[in-house]
């Protein structure tokens, strides 16, 4: 989850770069508008996160022999759901960032702080209570609690619909905040 949440926030943040060097407004003399281009970002990274998560399991199977593929529906979905959320999370940094600087130390510090305490490098339920408290409001826990049930519970979809509802939810709410910020327009 920490590199991809890397890989969407650099791939948003290119906005930075797509401005600097003039895409941006050789496609906005077109009839395209700066929501088509927001969008356009938005399903690359995601079927980028996609394609990345789905190499990493299919490494862990060939590599680790993690089953995969007796619930690969459901393992598509929480996918799915977590590189809706770490796409969001990459655009959000876009939108309140001035620079591609700025955006990349912010989005390392964030990131690192909720790989952290979300389940990424060690297990939630090891840590102290206040710290599964906070972790339940980072992308990463969710995500991590999703393929838990997915991979070693073998969960059937109404078990993981919590994990997928809650993944989306915070896709939603920080793409509002993303495009509300967009409309301010310090990036384009």
């Amino acid at each position: 989850m920490m590199f991809l949440l890397f890989a969407m926030t650099g791939s948003s943040t290119s906005l930075f770069d797509e401005k600097k060097s003039g895409v941006v407004q050789r496609i906005l003399a077109s009839p395209i508008s700066r929501v088509h281009i927001l969008w356009s970002k938005y399903l690359y990274n995601m079927s980028i996160g996609f394609m990345q998560l789905i190499v990493l399991f299919i490494g862990g199977a060939l590599v680790y022999n993690i089953d995969i593929f007796s619930n690969f529906r459901n393992l598509a979905l929480v996918v799915m759901a977590a590189v809706t959320a770490c796409t969001a999370f990459g655009m959000l940094l876009a939108a309140v960032s001035r620079s591609t600087a700025q955006a990349s130390g912010l989005g390392t510090f964030l990131i690192l702080a909720m790989s952290s305490v979300g389940g990424a490098w060690f297990p939630v339920s090891m840590m102290p209570d206040f710290i599964q408290s906070i972790s339940k409001v980072t992308i990463v826990y969710w995500s991590m609690e999703g393929f838990l049930q997915v991979l070693w519970r073998s969960a059937p979809i109404a078990d993981i619909l919590p994990d997928i509802g809650v993944l989306f939810g915070i896709a939603v709410l920080i793409t509002s905040i993303s495009l509300w910020q967009f409309k301010k327009g310090h990036v384009f």
